[in-house]
C-alpha cells in the first residue's frame, strides 16, 4: 500500500508503453495527411458538401507543417481559428490507439507494477494516497484501472466504478470521452468504439486547450491541480517533457520541500539542466531527473509499504 501522499504528473511519454504517440510522433502523424478524409467527415456540418471542409483540413495541416511548432497543443493555442479541426484531429488518431489488450502487456507496463504495490483489500483501497494529474487526453489509465480492479476482486462495474472515484485521475486539458463507469447519464464510449465519427466530433467539447492565461484562474482543472499539488509529498513526473509553458501554469512554486523526482529519458541535456535550475529557482531545491523509462523510475524509487 501507498501510504506517503504521492502525486503522479504524467506526460506524453507515460502513455507511449501503452501505444500512444509521443507530442513529436502526433505531429508527425497529422503532418503525414493521413485520415484527412475521416477529419474532414467530422468537420463537414450535415447536408453540407466535404469539398469546401476538405480544403480547410488541409490548410490546418500544411499551416501547423511550416510552423516549426512541435506542440499541437501549443500551436492550436497560438493558431486559434484552427481550434476545432486541430482537437479533431488529434481525436483521430488517439481513438485508433485505443486498443484494452495493449494495456496487458508486460513490457515496460508501469500501470502493472504501480497497480500490485496498491496492496489491500477492495474496501480498503482507496485508502492508498495517491493521484494522478495528466496532460494526456488519452483513457488507459482509466481504463486499466477499471479493469484490473474488476478482475482482481471480482466486484460489479457499479462497485468499482465507485471505489475508482474516490482515487483522483485529473485531466488538465480534457480526456477524449467518458468511459462508461464515469458516466451518469449512460453516454460513456467503451474503451473499443465503433462509434468513430460521432467521437471525434464529442473533441470539440471534450478537450479543453487554453489560448488565454487568464483562463487558467478560472479553469476547474487546474484549481483542482494546485489543490492536489499542496497536498501532495511525494510528486513523482512521469514521461512528461518539462515544457516550460506547462511547469509554469502548475505553480511549481507549490512544490516547495516535497520530494520531487522524474524521468528524463530522450531529453537533450541542455533541457535537463535547464529543468534542474527552473526547480531551484521556484522551489529553493532541484528535481531528481534519471535518464530512465517510467517502469524502471518506480521500481527503483517508488516509496511503498
Amino acid at each position: 500500500m501507498i501510504k506517503t501522499k504521492t502525486l503522479f504528473i504524467l506526460g506524453a511519454g507515460a502513455s507511449k508503453p501503452f501505444g500512444y504517440p509521443t507530442g513529436v510522433e502526433l505531429h508527425d502523424l497529422i503532418c503525414s495527411h493521413r485520415n484527412i478524409g475521416i477529419i474532414t467527415e467530422a468537420l463537414t456540418p450535415v447536408n453540407e458538401a466535404k469539398a469546401t471542409y476538405e480544403g480547410y483540413v488541409e490548410k490546418f495541416i500544411n499551416e501547423f507543417s511550416k510552423s516549426s511548432v512541435y506542440s499541437i497543443d501549443l500551436f492550436l493555442e497560438q493558431r486559434t481559428e484552427f481550434m476545432d479541426i486541430g482537437k479533431m484531429a488529434i481525436a483521430t488518431y488517439l481513438i485508433q490507439c485505443e486498443r484494452d489488450e495493449r494495456l496487458r502487456q508486460i513490457d515496460g507496463n508501469w500501470y502493472m507494477y504501480l497497480f500490485d504495490r496498491l496492496k489491500s483489500s477492495f474496501d480498503d483501497f482507496e485508502k492508498n494516497a495517491i493521484a494522478f494529474i495528466t496532460f494526456n487526453y488519452d483513457r488507459s489509465l482509466e481504463q486499466f484501472s477499471f479493469e484490473a480492479l474488476r478482475n482482481r476482486f471480482g466486484k460489479s462495474h457499479f462497485e468499482c466504478s465507485q471505489k475508482l472515484k474516490n482515487i483522483k485521475m485529473l485531466h488538465l486539458y480534457g480526456q477524449l470521452d467518458p468511459l462508461p463507469w464515469q458516466s451518469e447519464n449512460d453516454n460513456g464510449f467503451s474503451y473499443v468504439n465503433n462509434l468513430f465519427i460521432p467521437r471525434i466530433k464529442n473533441a470539440q467539447v471534450n478537450l479543453k486547450l487554453i489560448n488565454d492565461e487568464r483562463h487558467i484562474e478560472e479553469s476547474k482543472e487546474f484549481n483542482q491541480a494546485f489543490e492536489l499539488i499542496q497536498w501532495a509529498e511525494h510528486i513523482y513526473f512521469l514521461g512528461f517533457s518539462f515544457d516550460e509553458t506547462n511547469l509554469r501554469r502548475l505553480n511549481i512554486q507549490l512544490m516547495k520541500g516535497k520530494y520531487i523526482i522524474g524521468t528524463s529519458l530522450d531529453l537533450e541535456s541542455t533541457k535537463v539542466t535547464w529543468t534542474k535550475k527552473f526547480f531551484r529557482s521556484m522551489t529553493g531545491d532541484s528535481i531528481q531527473l534519471l535518464n530512465t523509462d517510467v517502469l524502471t523510475l518506480l521500481k527503483e524509487h517508488l516509496h511503498y509499504e
